[in-house]
């Protein structure tokens, strides 16, 4: 075992991350399978077993299972730290602990989680780390506390307390994983409560960790702001990171909340029969659950086709990097379309809020975009061969779904065949880690030998 940790530290980066989540969810799989972590009505076979296990580490939600209906308490808390493990890795949550107790980390391990959790610089890192697994765990606390004034009510103290645990970690890190049963959160499109605190907590955890900080470090400078003049001064001295990130958050929930009013306003089978106060609840809630979250307060396989069209470009985009949430990433598409723009106008420059941006970033970004396109057409274009009489539209929201590791359905998982399954286990697998990073270890060993220059060549595009 000495002999493995040994060669397993020489690993390059990539390898390291992808190991360490494929470890996590085999083991995870190989625990949900025993007996001791089923009901005794389960009928889950090992298959079952790894796509959630899959799924829980990818933080995706898609399930071909109900929870509820397959794991006892025991299952049902395995289930909570493979999310836990997908949320912050495998690798991050150890080296915390290991910090913790005073032990040290070395340099390559600190730069290991440094790109599992996509920071870009070292600085601080031990004390940034330690407080990511703290603040975490705070957030998910307050958010339980809350919720359980809704689940304790309903199934008592001991089950609605562990039950507003299960949904707080599961929000929090994206995962769209619920104990209640079949229908995720539908009986509860009338609570305010739930419909606040889920969605806030789903924003909290896909935001990203440097965004907290960021923020946090400027709180005090906020307070102070007596004016509109001291607020907008203030919010500059934010990173430039941080303002793309809140910005284009903003913009993509309004956005979706505009178009799904707009689409499903007088539709019977989604808002039109709700009151004015829940219809408003519902619209924010599912607005907020496409950033990676997968939850649902309405049934998505009643909406209209235009609707699920439409979420599949929200679901595509994400959250934000350096969080718990899965997807391109909202400043990831956020440079491919500044890239866009500074082409169109003629420019040579790509800027944002007089700031210059470095070209390796943008190709990096242009190169995540592309990479999660292309997938997502393989991804399609297997599944109509495996389940060729599901209508294209439903497939293309699945892979989509899967492959952002959001988690929403049209009640389509666990009726795909096996291989479309399989297929959808490899896009979560994927979209969890970025295809960047599964690229990048593939070409890892040789790209010295292929970093070389030639006499420049012009080729005719357009």
């Amino acid at each position: 075992m000495k002999k493995f940790l040994d060669q397993f530290s020489d690993w390059p980066i990539p390898i390291k991350i992808i190991v360490s989540f494929a470890f996590a969810m085999f083991v995870g799989s190989l625990i949900l399978a025993m007996p001791f972590s089923q009901l005794e009505t389960s009928q889950a076979t090992y298959f079952d077993h790894l796509f959630g296990a899959v799924s829980m580490v990818a933080v995706t939600g898609l399930s071909t299972v109900p929870v509820a209906q397959t794991y006892n308490l025991f299952g049902q808390i395995v289930t909570l730290v493979l999310i836990k493990l997908g949320g912050l890795g495998l690798i991050t949550i150890v080296s915390a602990i290991i910090m913790q107790f005073g032990r040290h980390v070395s340099m390559k391990e600190e730069i290991t989680i440094q790109q599992a959790l996509n920071r870009s610089n070292m600085k601080g890192f031990s004390h940034f780390l330690l407080n990511v697994v703290k603040y975490t765990t705070l957030f998910e606390t307050i958010g339980a506390i809350l919720l359980a004034f809704t689940f304790v009510p309903i199934f008592g103290w001991p089950k609605g307390l562990f039950n507003s645990i299960f949904i707080a970690i599961s929000s929090f890190n994206n995962a769209g994983f619920d104990n209640l049963g079949t229908e995720s959160m539908q009986a509860f499109v009338d609570t305010p409560m739930v419909n606040i605190v889920i969605p806030f907590l789903i924003i909290i955890g896909g935001i990203g960790f440097s965004v907290w900080f960021d923020l946090a470090r400027n709180f005090k400078q906020f307070k102070k702001a007596r004016s509109w003049i001291d607020f907008k001064g203030t919010y500059r001295h934010l990173t430039l990171h941080t303002r793309l990130v809140i910005k284009w958050s903003l913009w993509l929930i309004v956005s979706a909340m505009v178009i799904f009013t707009l689409a499903e306003w007088t539709n019977p089978n989604s808002l039109g029969n709700l009151s004015l106060t829940n219809k408003l609840q519902a619209i924010f809630f599912q607005a907020v659950t496409l950033r990676t979250a997968g939850f649902s307060t309405l049934n998505f396989a009643e909406f209209h086709m235009f609707t699920l069209v439409v979420f599949t470009v929200f679901m595509f985009i994400g959250g934000s990097p350096g969080g718990t949430a899965g997807g391109a990433k909202t400043s990831t598409v956020a440079l491919v379309v500044k890239l866009i723009g500074t082409e169109l106008k003629g420019q040579t420059n790509i800027n944002y809020k007089h700031r210059t941006l470095e070209i390796d970033i943008v190709k990096r970004a242009l190169v995540i975009v592309v990479m999660f396109i292309l997938l997502n057409f393989v991804a399609l274009s297997l599944m109509t061969i495996f389940d060729e009489e599901v209508p294209l539209q439903y497939l293309f929201f699945e892979s989509v779904s899967a492959f952002g590791t959001v988690g929403l359905s049209a009640n389509l998982t666990a009726t795909l065949s096996r291989y479309s399954q399989t297929v959808i286990m490899f896009c979560m697998f994927i979209g969890r880690l970025g295809p960047i990073t599964i690229f990048t270890a593939l070409g890892n060993r040789d790209r010295k030998k292929r970093d070389i220059r030639y006499a420049t060549g012009s080729i005719l595009i357009g």
